[in-house]
């Protein structure tokens, strides 16, 4: 019988040994390699023929985890035994359809199975690697385990998932400093003040989702919501999907009631004129969005991209007498019964500090910027 693997004679001694791979299996190749903590491909060929692999890529994290899932009694669904990788067991389609239900947007919870399927074996068996990742990439491999951990409870009655995820979660510290808003934005207040004044010139559509962005701070996707989602007429006892909007003299409070995985809005409130422009735009896709950012770098010489806008509507509104409780409702990051007080109770007096807060960016025309 013919050798597998032939090589190629080289100088010195040896064989070379190659194969041909695309672009994403080399990809998954190395990621692979990393994760068995191989830092190259030829220390994982010669653990392989050393007998020292798959033993290579055990861990005491390993060992210590197969007793923890004793301990809880978390059993492999397929074979009813306690396994390491009981959670490669799972059918992800039907997690999927689980997610569907669970979730509006079902990209979003595409997104959760894809993020739990590449993440799962570090996560379980060599956390410490994902410390290492981007907050951005750590909050949704820690939101995807949640998601797998309440899947996992609702299909088998076991909570004991969730308890072993979140003992890791908490003891790798894996959900540390893994949001922007968590980062230090140092910025005085004239610093703030120029950039917008300066932003704030730019005419044309593109300048009016500059100035849309600015005065509701909203997330990027928000935008594209804000622009997109139809009105109802209904403004009380409607729990509908569209949004709802209420007139307050010289401006506007947009109610969205959009949640998706932690990114919240509740609310946002906007000069009137500036509303019913952005309103009129023709198209407020993430290409628009896209546009805008190139537009406001090369304008600012790379000092202002266009999250800075949110990161700016923030700073001016705890400054002002919103403080930070106020900022925090119309950011998204207070609890909802926070911001259904705001809305019941205190929607005048929020309109009232909102526009003080903005009069020095207001007096020009909010539409033309003169």
């Amino acid at each position: 019988m013919d050798p597998l693997l032939k090589g190629v004679y080289r100088k010195g001694g040896g064989k070379t040994v190659g194969v041909k791979l695309n672009e994403n299996d080399l990809a998954n190749l190395n990621f692979r390699l990393r994760q068995d903590s191989f830092d190259t491909f030829s220390e994982f060929v010669h653990a392989y023929i050393d007998r020292r692999y798959p033993k290579y890529g055990k861990s005491e994290q390993a060992e210590k985890l197969l007793e923890r899932i004793r301990d809880r009694g978390i059993k492999d669904p397929l074979t009813g035994d306690f396994s390491i990788d009981f959670y490669k067991s799972i059918d992800k389609e039907d997690m999927l359809k689980d997610l569907y239900r669970k979730y509006i947007y079902k990209k979003h919870a595409r997104d959760l199975v894809r993020y739990f399927e590449r993440y799962a074996d570090i996560f379980f068996t060599k956390p410490h690697i994902i410390q290492s990742e981007s907050g951005h990439v750590r909050a949704w491999i820690c939101d995807a385990m949640r998601r797998f951990a309440e899947y996992y409870d609702r299909k088998y009655q076991n909570p004991e998932v969730k308890l072993l995820i979140d003992e890791i979660i908490k003891r790798y510290e894996i959900n540390k400093k893994m949001k922007i808003r968590d980062r230090v934005f140092v910025a005085d207040s004239n610093y703030i003040i120029e950039s917008v004044n300066k932003v704030l010139q730019i005419e044309g559509p593109m300048g009016l989702i500059v100035k849309f962005a600015f005065f509701s701070g909203l997330r990027g996707e928000e935008i594209t919501h804000a622009h997109e989602t139809p009105i109802c007429e209904k403004l009380s006892g409607c729990d509908c999907k569209n949004l709802h909007v209420i007139e307050k003299g010289k401006f506007v409070i947009i109610i969205l009631n959009r949640i998706v995985g932690q990114k919240r809005s509740y609310f946002t409130i906007v000069p009137l004129d500036i509303w019913y422009q952005f309103r009129k735009l023709n198209k407020v896709t993430k290409l628009e969005r896209k546009a805008v950012h190139t537009l406001l770098m090369s304008e600012t010489d790379g000092k202002v991209m266009l999250m800075y806008l949110r990161k700016f509507h923030y700073n001016i509104l705890c400054r002002s007498e919103l403080k930070e409780q106020g900022a925090e409702v119309l950011a998204g990051r207070a609890k909802s019964i926070s911001a259904k007080h705001y809305l019941i109770h205190e929607l005048d007096k929020l309109t009232e500090q909102y526009g003080k807060a903005m009069s020095k960016f207001i007096s020009r025309d909010p539409v033309s910027g003169n």
